[in-house]
């Protein structure tokens, strides 16, 4: 399509995700939302009214018959991307997602083959990909400037932060049925499949990892949620080529800081937050920070397309609109998805295990809008 031409969108559920998702596009000179879908009407008819959105619907299935439709941006709990993705697809439809990409990672695999299958473009919402750490890390790597990767560290941490029980959102995100996963799904895809992203997705060959709930909550607030998922998550994999991973991921955990995301190299070293690159010159060690902002700025205003990586959705519709290639953040979310389960996995069997034991465990979670 012509980059001056608007890409026409519809946005599944407008909760919380989805509120900031229609902001977002509505703020975009290159978007129009044509309709919106939720199964509370009187919600998705306010916030049709704040941002003059014409059509709602309250079955996705509408949504998706509409031919004038050329994406659609999936918003939902966990357990029900998979079905919502896959109609989409099916309709003819390039999808955005929220992450994680599913709820267990057969799902997750649904909606990548049927991607490939039906030719159309596929996107999961990881911010943390367009975050200015992460660009002045992808290009230290891909300039060579830190040599061979060999050990990447995700981490990702809160003193206590865990949805509801700690006083902040619904309490879906913790509930299994609707969630699938706690501090994993919720904040550790972010980490995980930005690491992945950075060092090339490679190929995962063994996975072993644990979870935890230990720290005390509200006990009211216990109940009322039935709080059932993690609060902690840890985990170490095994790549083709010699690259490990290891990971911990904590909704709430005591201590002030777990330190920020890392990839070693054989030449130097990057950590995403706060941002800082690591090498030695003979006999002198340098720990150098940069100027974030400035790289920002050049990236605008002295190469091309700039606002093409502003953020997830600005991303996906300039791809859509073939200004620039899409990153390819489905195939790092499946990635992320098997490496996530395999930690429940290994945990639950007492033994390392492999991406043909997560498929062979693996049981769909998805439920239906």
């Amino acid at each position: 399509m012509s980059n001056d031409e608007r890409v026409r969108v519809g946005v599944i559920g407008v909760g919380q995700i989805g509120k900031r998702h229609v902001e977002t596009y509505a703020a975009m000179s290159n978007v129009e939302i044509v309709a919106i879908a939720d199964v509370n009407e009187a919600e998705a008819i306010r916030v049709a009214a704040q941002h003059n959105i014409p059509n709602i619907y309250t079955k996705v299935d509408d949504l998706l018959a509409r031919d004038d439709i050329q994406a659609v941006d999936v918003c939902l709990h966990n357990n029900y991307h998979m079905p919502a993705t896959v109609a989409a697809l099916e309709s003819g439809k390039d999808v955005f997602c929220e992450k994680p990409m599913a709820g267990a990672y057969v799902d997750a695999l649904k909606m990548w083959e049927t991607a490939q299958s039906t030719g159309r473009k596929l996107a999961i919402q990881f911010v943390t990909m367009f975050a200015n750490e992460t660009k002045a890390a992808r290009y230290l790597i891909e300039e060579g400037h830190i040599g061979k990767p060999y050990h990447v560290r995700s981490v990702g941490h809160r003193r206590r932060g865990r949805p509801f029980v700690d006083g902040y959102g619904s309490p879906t995100f913790v509930q299994k049925e609707h969630a699938a996963g706690g501090a994993l799904y919720d904040m550790g895809v972010y980490h995980i499949a930005t690491a992945l992203w950075l060092v090339g997705n490679p190929r995962v060959l063994r996975i072993t990892g644990r979870t935890y709930q230990e720290i005390d909550m509200d006990s009211r607030r216990r109940e009322i949620s039935g709080y059932n998922v993690e609060e902690l998550g840890v985990g170490f994999v095994h790549f083709e080529g010699g690259l490990t991973l290891d990971i911990i991921e904590a909704w709430a955990a005591q201590v002030d800081t777990l330190g920020g995301s890392t990839i070693l190299g054989s030449q130097g070293g990057v950590r995403l937050d706060p941002f800082g690159y690591f090498f030695s010159l003979g006999h002198l060690d340098f720990n150098a920070t940069a100027n974030l902002g400035a790289f920002e700025w050049r990236l605008h205003n002295v190469a091309q397309d700039g606002d093409a990586y502003d953020g997830p959705q600005q991303h996906w519709i300039a791809a859509l609109q073939g200004r620039v290639p899409l990153i390819p953040s489905a195939a790092c979310a499946l990635n992320t998805m098997l490496i996530s389960e395999g930690i429940y996995l290994a945990e639950q069997l007492g033994r390392e295990v492999t991406p043909e034991d997560v498929l062979a465990h693996s049981r769909s979670t998805a439920r239906a809008v």
